[in-house]
Parts: structure tokens; sequence; C-alpha cells
């Protein structure tokens, strides 16, 4: 400020204060409005980042789904073979069978 006190004309001294005023005003008013800009910025940035953790946290249950689902499926496999195996000693009969003695 001691510079624009040096250089300042006094013939236009009242119309620098009343714009100098203006600006401060204007200043006042606009820091709450960057600060509630800042506060929803924030506010969203947190939404953001849960939905991020949630669709995480839903790929890794998918995944795990799947994982189980192919498990029963190969498990279901083995039976359905052991069962094939089983018709195909029925129908041929046990009578079949080399004996044992």
């Amino acid at each position: 400020m001691t510079v624009r006190s040096k250089a300042s004309l006094k013939i236009v001294q009242p119309e620098i204060d009343e714009v100098e005023a203006v600006l401060q005003d204007a200043a006042k008013q606009t820091a709450p409005m960057v600060q509630r800009l800042a506060t929803h910025r924030d506010r969203i940035d947190l939404a953001v980042k849960e939905l991020e953790s949630e669709r995480f946290d839903l790929i890794s249950r998918r995944d795990l789904l799947r994982r189980q689902v192919e498990a029963v499926e190969q498990g279901l496999a083995l039976h359905i073979a052991d069962i094939e195996a089983t018709m195909r000693l029925y129908e041929g009969g046990l009578n079949a069978l080399p004996a044992a003695n």
C-alpha cells in the first residue's frame, strides 16, 4: 500500500476509494461462495470415492460367486459322471464282471 500512496493522484482520490470499497465488498461476498463451492466439491469427491468402493466390493462379490458356481458345476459334473458309470455297470449286469475269488 505504501507504493500506491506514493503514486496516487489527488485529483481522482474519492473515486479510487469508492472503487476500492466496492472491490473489497465484492471480495467479501465471493469468499463464502467459493467456500460453499469447495464444500460441495469435497462432498461430491467423497460420494464418488464411496461409489468406487461399493463398485469394487460388488465386483469382488461377483467374482466370488462366479468361482463358487464354477466349483458347484465341477462337483455336479463329477457326480453325473459317477452316476453314468454306475448306470453302465447296472446296464451291463453285475454278473458280467469277473468274479474276484
